[in-house]
């Protein structure tokens, strides 16, 4: 059975029926759904793990969710050689640390020399859809949509899974304990780290 939740959940059921990205069945259980809480439950306990991770990463509060995004990119095995989506995923974790529209900025144009199949671009893109705006300095603020930060988190831990650097030894179900741990208002440390000593032993 899954914790309840430590902090408030985004838990607007059109909202999340429009932007999560559910399966069919996952569309299904939300309907059904009592809460939040509830949804994961149902998502964790049937075997939708992709769906638990889309409807979480919706449900977060931004900065928890681009956490969740930076903490499992930075299980990617030899990223210390990839300086690129390095700096991209530095810049996230700024933002993360510090709410600041230069850090929000700082993630987008860093992410601009990534890949953008990899988990640290679209962290970074989790950042700055997190910022106060999209356009550029001394324009007008255009603010961004409420559910693309949750968006490029769901993307960047399915691209993190997909990584060739990963090589298939992590599955949705282990970044879910990441974002599990930070719905339950802890710092997800714990279950990284019990994965990245996963894929030093694999």
């Amino acid at each position: 059975m899954a914790s309840a939740p430590v902090i408030a959940l985004r838990f607007q059921r059109a909202d999340l029926q429009a932007s999560a990205g559910l399966s069919a069945l996952g569309q299904a259980m939300l309907a059904e759904a009592r809460g939040p809480n509830d949804l994961i439950e149902t998502l964790t306990g049937t075997g939708h793990f992709v769906d638990a991770i889309n409807a979480l990463a919706q449900m977060l509060p931004h900065r928890q969710a681009v956490w969740w995004a930076c903490l499992g990119a930075r299980l990617v095995p030899g990223l210390a050689d990839r300086p690129e989506e390095l700096s991209a995923l530095k810049a996230a974790e700024d933002w993360v640390q510090t709410a600041s529209p230069d850090a929000a900025t700082a993630a987008s144009q860093l992410a601009e020399a990534c890949s953008d199949v990899a988990g640290p671009y679209w962290a970074a893109m989790a950042a700055y859809w997190s910022g106060p705006s999209l356009a550029p300095p001394g324009i007008a603020p255009v603010r961004p949509a409420p559910h693309l930060p949750g968006i490029a988190v769901r993307t960047a831990l399915h691209f993190v899974v997909a990584d060739p650097a990963v090589a298939g030894r992590l599955a949705p179900a282990d970044l879910l304990d990441i974002g599990m741990d930070l719905m339950r208002g802890n710092l997800g440390r714990a279950p990284q780290a019990a994965l990245a000593a996963l894929l030093a032993s694999a």
